[in-house]
């Protein structure tokens, strides 16, 4: 998934806007066993990692699909919801740079305590594009960047007005290194997440969140894999943290992957 945490979503359900990672991408490529593009000795497991993500990119002129479904629920003050489906088109043509486009589907709401529940829709797409500067065979560790900007239209009950357009973008840092020979893996994110949103009022209403992820995965096998992923997050209003303080969010949790076929593969976090 940047996916940017599903933390994102629940942070802003109380506006019945998601702010899921719209840069969250998994696809599964089947990549040989050395990697022409960027040298690596052994891909990592895309979907293994939970919520963060490895350096892996794909290799030159492989393409792949992904769809990933999204839900996350919570209460405080209320009952918050959202639902967000991704579908991605993700490949190379240039030596060490993926390309994905994606089309982005969000249901949000929120209803607090004796009030009324407001709930909207977000309908859009956008494209992530990773770079990889430095790899696990070559320099002992991985090291690529990802940029997802998106756009969308909201439509639905919220502060910001009956129809609003939506603007997002990801930055993320994707640091992984192998601890074990074939068998451990660590993996570490930084994240810049950035939402705006147009309305009738002047300007946008915009957030922001920083994103720490970290992850531990274990091979088991050939085709399955455990670990457990860490992550704490903090919102503000601005695009750049610049503004007032409005929310945190922690979550500790286990993840699994099973390479069920060479292209069919199953994962939770």
């Amino acid at each position: 998934m940047f996916r940017s945490a599903v933390f994102a979503s629940l942070l802003m359900a109380a506006s019945a806007a998601s702010a899921a990672d719209l840069g969250a991408k998994k696809p599964t490529p089947a990549a040989p066993a050395i990697s022409g593009a960027c040298k690596e000795t052994k891909a990592l497991p895309t979907e293994a990692h939970g919520f963060a993500t490895g350096s892996d990119v794909f290799d030159l002129n492989t393409w792949g699909t992904s769809l990933d479904n999204i839900y996350v629920g919570g209460g405080r003050g209320g009952r918050a919801y959202a639902y967000t489906g991704l579908l991605q088109v993700s490949g190379s043509f240039f030596p060490c740079l993926e390309v994905g486009p994606y089309g982005i589907y969000t249901l949000a709401g929120f209803k607090p305590y004796g009030g009324v529940e407001r709930q909207g829709t977000i309908l859009g797409g956008g494209i992530e594009l990773k770079y990889k500067l430095f790899g696990r065979a070559t320099d002992g560790f991985g090291v690529t960047l990802a940029v997802s900007p998106n756009a969308g239209r909201y439509t639905g009950s919220s502060i910001y007005g009956g129809r609003d357009a939506t603007f997002g973008n990801s930055y993320r840092l994707l640091v992984d290194r192998e601890l074990v020979k074939d068998k451990l893996w660590g993996v570490l994110n930084l994240e810049l997440y950035q939402a705006a949103y147009a309305n009738t009022l002047p300007g946008f209403r915009n957030t922001s969140q920083f994103n720490v992820r970290t992850a531990l995965t274990a091979a088991i096998n050939d085709s399955l894999y455990l670990g457990g992923e860490a992550s704490f997050q903090f919102a503000q209003a601005g695009l750049w943290l610049n503004g007032p303080f409005r929310a945190t969010a922690a979550y500790i949790g286990p993840t699994f992957q099973w390479n069920v076929t060479e292209k069919a593969v199953i994962s939770g976090t």
